[in-house]
């Protein structure tokens, strides 16, 4: 959790791409509760797995030197 804190703080575009891309996956699978759509709900899915993986990627990532 260190790696990862420290690497978002390094990179503040970087966090705030990953958690704009969390909220607007949020964002698309609460409208599916205004009415179903199969757009909505891979929306969704899309940017909540781009929100994942780019929390795993500090994880992963090599330091700069």
């Amino acid at each position: 959790m260190e790696k990862m804190n420290k690497y978002f703080a390094e990179h503040p575009k970087y966090n705030s791409m990953v958690h704009v891309s969390v909220g607007l996956g949020i964002a698309w699978l609460i409208s599916l509760g205004w009415s179903y759509s199969v757009v909505a709900l891979v929306l969704g899915i899309i940017f909540i797995v781009i929100g994942i993986a780019g929390h795993i990627y500090p994880l992963c990532a090599k330091p700069p030197k």
